[in-house]
């Protein structure tokens, strides 16, 4: 017993720091490729490298666990590798997992009846923590009926792997399996707990330093980092850069007529257009004031930019804004200059250009786009 218990104390260490290079690689990912988080498929691709990580580690479970390799209990591993990807992750890395389990306890060792047994049992398990995974509990009530799901397996696997006997003499012995089982799952799920709160935590802080509360865009603060970091790289490749700042004309009217609850809706239904808009890779939009916004555009000519800033003043015509007056139109002036790999020395020369083309728009009219022409280095 005391060698179970020892191989099954390890393993709880291997699982332990299994989630740590889990979380910090999750981490380290969203800080340096933050768009994969917010792509679909991306994501996708990430959630099921999981399922691939944990069904090795299930793997690696099973080989300590054959028949002469080790008297530990590495199945109860296992189970919990089940259950993390199901409470943290989704169905879909837990499928991975489960089939990479069940294939490596089909093909490693020789007992086939045992092992065909097993499967049967971790598939009905599978279906438990789905199941619980559905309802509406907190982490701690999904882990104790998945765990309480767990006894028939339990029941039935350690009387055939370990032959714990059925009687009322063994009671204190699946007493003392049961605890322990408990135990080490509980330990697991707060560890896990723990490191998916603090990375969602730390996501949390780091967007709120770069985004824009009322519009959920790029702060100004950001913007600025990202337009220099911007300029920098297409000075060096000497390619395209464009840039568009945008005005909602009329917003202070708007806000001495309606109010500023009304306002903050109009600069609301605006950012949510925007960022249903397909734009170019690598496009970073940002409110750089109270109702002016600027969009970076890396790689993209000065005809494709105009292209769009139309796009986009003819979408904000045809939006339904929250304005009390029936028939009222918000329209939006917008400004564009182009970097083409030299014409400008500066990043503030660029963002100095577009704002001229800005005022040019405002002047004429307003309502329409103004792209700076650029004969001259600034």
């Amino acid at each position: 017993m005391l060698n179970i218990l020892e191989s099954l104390w390890s393993s709880m260490a291997l699982f332990l720091s299994a989630l740590f290079f889990h979380g910090m690689a999750l981490r380290s990912l969203r800080d340096k490729k933050p768009a994969w988080f917010q792509n679909k498929f991306a994501n996708e691709i990430i959630n099921y490298s999981l399922g691939i990580y944990y069904g090795f580690l299930g793997i690696y479970f099973i080989i300590r666990g054959l028949p002469g390799t080790d008297s530990g209990i590495y199945t109860d591993m296992l189970l919990n590798i089940l259950i993390i990807l199901h409470i943290f992750s989704s169905a879909g890395p837990a499928t991975v997992a489960l089939l990479l389990i069940i294939t490596g306890k089909l093909f490693l060792g020789n007992a086939l009846f045992a092992n065909l047994f097993y499967v049967f049992l971790i598939i009905g398990f599978y279906f438990v923590c789905m199941e619980v995974a559905k309802l509406r509990l907190s982490t701690v009530q999904k882990v104790i009926l998945i765990k309480l799901g767990a006894i028939p397996l339990m029941l039935l696997y350690l009387h055939q792997k370990i032959h714990i006997a059925y009687t009322v003499e063994s009671l204190p012995v699946w007493t003392f399996y049961f605890f322990i089982s408990f135990f080490i799952t509980f330990i697991i799920i707060s560890a896990a707990y723990y490191i998916d709160t603090s990375n969602k935590l730390i996501y949390e802080l780091q967007q709120s330093t770069i985004l824009d509360p009322l519009t959920g865009l790029s702060n100004f603060r950001h913007f600025e980092q990202t337009f220099d970091t911007a300029f920098q790289f297409a000075t060096l490749k000497k390619t395209n850069l464009s840039l568009i700042i945008i005005d909602i004309d009329y917003f202070k009217r708007v806000n001495d007529t309606y109010g500023h609850l009304v306002g903050n809706s109009v600069l609301s239904t605006f950012s949510q257009m925007l960022l249903k808009i397909s734009f170019p890779p690598n496009t970073v939009i940002a409110r750089i004031g109270g109702e002016e916004f600027a969009i970076i555009l890396p790689n993209i000519n000065a005809s494709e930019t105009e292209h769009l800033a139309e796009k986009i003043r003819k979408k904000v015509e045809k939006i339904e804004f929250p304005i009390v007056a029936t028939g009222s139109v918000i329209t939006i002036s917008a400004g564009i200059a182009n970097y083409n790999g030299s014409n400008y020395l500066t990043p503030e020369a660029l963002l100095q250009a577009a704002d001229q083309a800005l005022y040019n728009a405002k002047r004429n009219g307003r309502n329409q786009v103004h792209i700076r022409e650029t004969e001259t280095v600034l």
